[in-house]
C-alpha cells in the first residue's frame, strides 16, 4: 500500500511539473487592434498640457503585452521616440512606474527586477524566488539575455555575488537554463520510469 502511494504521488507531481501553463491572466488580444491607432491615441493624450490618463489607462490595460510592444515599435517609428521615454517625461509617480512597466518587454522587466533585487546591502529573496521559479526556460533564457545587454553582467555573476550556500546553489540551477532543461529531462525519465511500473 506505502508503495502505491508513492507511487501515485510521484505520477501526480510528475503530472503537474509538466501541465502547460496555456494563456495566464485576464487581458486577452484587443479585437480590432491597430497598432498605429493606439499609437497616435497616446500621443494625442500625452502631448500639450496636462495628461489624458484615462485614455493611457485604457489602451495600455486592454491590450496583451504582445500588441503593447506593436504599439511600442509603431509610435518609434511614426514619431521618432520611444513611448516609454515620452510616458517617464509626462507622468509621475506609481502611476509613471505602471505605464513604463506595461511598455517595456517582459525580459527586460524581469531582469530589471532582479538587479533590483540584488541592489545594495541585503537581497530580496522574495523577488528572486518569484521570477526564477515561475519562468518558463525559454523565459529564463530572454531574461539572462536581456540581464546581460542591460548590465553587462551575466545573472549568474550577481546571483553568485549577493547569495549564500544552498539557496545559491538552488538559484544557479534555476538561472541557468541548460542546468535547468538537464534536470527536467531527468525528472521526465523518473517520471516516465514509475509510469511503466
Amino acid at each position: 500500500m506505502f508503495f502505491f502511494r508513492v507511487r501515485k504521488c510521484c505520477i501526480n507531481t510528475c503530472l503537474l511539473a509538466f501541465v502547460s501553463v496555456g494563456h495566464r491572466g485576464t487581458v486577452h488580444d484587443y479585437p480590432g487592434f491597430s497598432p498605429s491607432v493606439d499609437a497616435e491615441a497616446i500621443r494625442k493624450a500625452i502631448r500639450g498640457i496636462g495628461t489624458d490618463e484615462k485614455t493611457l489607462i485604457s489602451i495600455l490595460t486592454e491590450r496583451t503585452n504582445a500588441q503593447r510592444q506593436r504599439i511600442v515599435q509603431e509610435y518609434q517609428a511614426a514619431y521618432g521616440k520611444e513611448l516609454k521615454d515620452d510616458l517617464k517625461g509626462d507622468l509621475s509617480g506609481h502611476f509613471k512606474q505602471l505605464m513604463v512597466a506595461l511598455v517595456t518587454p517582459p525580459a527586460v522587466f524581469d531582469a530589471k527586477q532582479l538587479k533590483k533585487s540584488m541592489k545594495g546591502t541585503g537581497t530580496s529573496e522574495h523577488a528572486l524566488i518569484e521570477i526564477l521559479t515561475t519562468r518558463t526556460s525559454r523565459q529564463m533564457k530572454e531574461i539572462s539575455q536581456a540581464y546581460y545587454t542591460v548590465y553587462k553582467k551575466s545573472l549568474g555573476d550577481d546571483i553568485s555575488s549577493e547569495t549564500s550556500g544552498d539557496f545559491r546553489k538552488a538559484l544557479l540551477t534555476l538561472a541557468d537554463v541548460n542546468n535547468l532543461l538537464i534536470f527536467i529531462s531527468g525528472l521526465q525519465r523518473i517520471c516516465l520510469s514509475f509510469v511503466s511500473i
